[in-house]
């Protein structure tokens, strides 16, 4: 069943005349889960549409680079269900300058690998999709933003520090990180 999915994917990629963004590396997706389920979709803007989930049942979304072998399939994120018919943006073939999406899905915190007294339990965390930036902030987008900010009635604890303006920030609280990401 899986190498039937694999192969509709590709072939309902090739229909959909999906291109990978300039830069971005061909990726293929099947779907892993508690029912036989089958990806029916995957539209130009990235959105993968899939059928047969069992509500309230969650899918690993898998991906591979090349499907020769297919023995490399990563966990691409991690999908709660609450339809039979599923539909979630998945890869953004043009996103904004600079940016990523990261897409909505279910992930573990906290930590259970040691075993130690201090161990944190683990817990499914839901998160929305958002884009974040493929880099780290250098001081100067920093400082060019939180001008603005200033200006514009935002107030910071820390006004951050950096080596030079094409380095990274940092020195600033989550607060403040906060503020300047609503502010940017």
């Amino acid at each position: 069943m899986k190498a039937i999915v694999q192969w509709l994917f590709l072939v309902l990629a090739c229909l959909a005349d999906v291109q990978p963004a300039v830069g971005q590396a061909a990726r293929f997706f099947r779907i892993s889960g508690p029912g036989a389920s089958a990806i029916t979709a995957l539209r130009p803007d990235g959105t993968m549409v899939w059928s047969n989930a069992q509500p309230g049942a969650t899918y690993s979304i898998q991906t591979v680079k090349s499907l020769p072998g297919g023995t490399n399939w990563t966990d691409y994120v991690r999908i709660p269900t609450t339809n039979v018919v599923h539909t979630n943006l998945l890869v953004d073939f043009k996103p904004p300058t600079g940016l990523a999406l990261i897409p909505a899905g279910v992930f573990t915190m906290g930590d259970n690998l040691d075993g130690g007294h201090d161990a944190t339990p683990t817990v499914a965390v839901t998160v929305s999709a958002f884009y974040m930036d493929v880099n780290l902030v250098s001081l100067g987008q920093w400082r060019s933003v939180y001008d603005w900010a200033t200006n514009h009635g935002y107030g910071f604890a820390q006004p951050g520090a950096g080596k030079a303006d094409d380095h990274p920030a940092h020195s600033m609280d989550w607060f403040d990180s906060v503020k300047w990401c609503n502010a940017r």
